[in-house]
């Protein structure tokens, strides 16, 4: 019986978040509940003998820390360096945009230990998040390379099946396929690049052309990790298949070709507005007549960003909006405050900054408490069950939900577990870029503000150091020199 070995990462790191991510912020997924997920059910009841470690998995953050890496690595890797029989094959669940200190890429780093210890003759096939920034090193350890073909993403059973499935067809046919690269010289953020409509929707439907090709087994699409500072990051095209994948390379092409000459079409689909004066007279006119959803882009928690920032609050009560409720903003210190009063208590409370120090604070003087809960999860078993201790303060109609650590709201019954609903509310703020389904299903009226910070849209406005240059739309489109248009590994 032919044996597999299986272990995982899934963190989308940002680099321009002041606040790293430790060893703290990851649910280890292990045992059944790791052998439980898609792709190594299809590897298991495909007949292989699956030998699974550790899957680790982190709300998206900063750079994780080097010794808090190195600790995780050491859990996945244990079972792979005390083998004494080897393996016929390694199936990776990853995400592709971890960064590292000192490092760089955690998943190239682990891809590369991991075929130092199998040897060059074992088939590796990893699984990976449409924002991954994939590095040539990582294209060299893995022989295949698949990603998701939806934004949001609602096809990660179906990426790590099929990923597995083609491990599974390597180790039958005996063969040992291979992965290119194709980059576009081209960062945007993921919110311009949806794929139930416009060019996104084009983009993934194109895809199948160059699975069309002589030798090609599979072909992804590649936004890239904007907020990560380093030299890899951008758009690319990962093909994968048998002999020199040239007609599939040149079909990959075609397909960056239409990226690029289309650069500057990729739009958020939605309403991207201004905060000030825009955002605020779109509220305004849409308050009363259904949900107005507000997205806070730049403080978005689900690309890691710190989630501390009360920038729009300021706005909310500079204007005098009220009926509203802001879900979440991230302060330790000040749900600790709250925990030492209770319900109904009037407290005088300054919120945010909590990470970062370029963040807006706000204080409230005379706010009321209105919810406290504490100890809902202390080891979840899976990070969507995993609910940070919370306390609700009302100020000038405002309600605000607070967390001491980072999480993302993104249905009604987060909400619910901290003793609210978007019901009693006529505007819902939240720290996302696109919406997840359903508030965006919920949202009568829906907006995403360019506002500043960790997880700017603005992307020439970022402070990269590592970007390999140039790069558009940081540099000019006509200071790419040819070369870089496209190049292949």
């Amino acid at each position: 019986m032919k044996r597999i070995f299986v272990t995982g990462i899934s963190q989308e790191s940002n680099s321009f978040n002041p606040k790293k991510s430790s060893y703290e912020d990851f649910v280890i997924v292990k045992g059944q509940e790791f052998r439980d997920m898609p792709g190594l059910k299809v590897l298991i009841e495909a007949g292989y003998d699956v030998v699974e470690s550790v899957w680790a998995r982190a709300v998206p953050g900063g750079t994780l820390k080097f010794d808090d890496f190195m600790r995780i690595v050491d859990e996945m890797l244990s079972p792979l360096i005390s083998d004494m029989k080897g393996f016929d094959g390694v199936f990776l669940p990853l995400h592709g945009a971890l960064d590292v200190e000192h490092i760089g890429s955690g998943e190239a780093y682990i891809a590369a230990r991991i075929r130092e210890y199998v040897g060059p003759d074992v088939p590796i096939a990893a699984a990976l998040d449409m924002h991954a920034n994939n590095m040539y090193s990582l294209a060299k350890a893995c022989n295949i390379m698949y990603g998701y073909r939806t934004a949001p993403h609602i096809d990660v059973p179906e990426t790590h099946i099929r990923s597995a499935q083609l491990l599974i067809k390597a180790l039958e046919e005996e063969v040992l396929p291979q992965t290119r690269i194709l980059r576009i010289p081209l960062i945007m953020p993921g919110e311009n690049f949806m794929t139930a409509s416009g060019l996104g929707k084009e983009v993934i439907e194109m895809l199948p052309a160059i699975e069309e090709k002589s030798g090609i087994w599979c072909a992804s699409y590649f936004v890239g990790m904007t907020w990560i500072d380093c030299p890899q990051n951008g758009a690319a095209l990962v093909v994968t298949g048998m002999g020199d994948l040239i007609e599939g390379m040149e079909e990959a092409e075609k397909i960056a070709q239409f990226v690029w000459d289309n650069r500057d079409n990729f739009k958020y689909q939605g309403n991207a507005l201004e905060p000030t004066p825009q955002g605020i007279d779109f509220i305004k006119e849409n308050q009363g007549n259904g949900l107005v959803v507000i997205s806070d882009s730049a403080d978005n928690i689900t690309a890691g960003g710190a989630g501390d920032n009360t920038y729009v609050l300021s706005l909310f009560l500079e204007n005098g909006i009220q009926n509203a409720l802001f879900s979440s903003i991230v302060d330790p210190l000040a749900v600790a405050q709250c925990a030492k009063h209770k319900v109904g208590d009037v407290i005088d409370i300054e919120i945010g900054g909590a990470f970062d120090s370029n963040s807006t604070k706000v204080k409230m003087t005379g706010a009321v408490i209105k919810a406290i809960t504490t100890d809902l999860t202390d080891n979840p078993a899976i990070l969507a069950e995993d609910k940070p201790n919370s306390a609700v303060v009302s100020y000038k109609g405002i309600d605000v939900l607070l967390y001491d650590k980072r999480k993302p709201t993104f249905s009604e019954e987060t909400l619910n577990d901290h003793g609210l609903t978007r019901h009693d509310y006529e505007v819902l703020v939240v720290k996302q870029g696109y919406l997840e389904p359903e508030f965006n299903e919920a949202a009568a009226h829906q907006a995403m503000f360019y506002t500043t910070g960790n997880v700017d849209q603005r992307v020439e406005r970022l402070p990269f150091k590592k970007l390999r240059r140039p790069m558009y739309p940081v540099d000019l489109a006509d200071e790419i020199p040819a070369g870089r248009l496209f190049e292949k590994s």
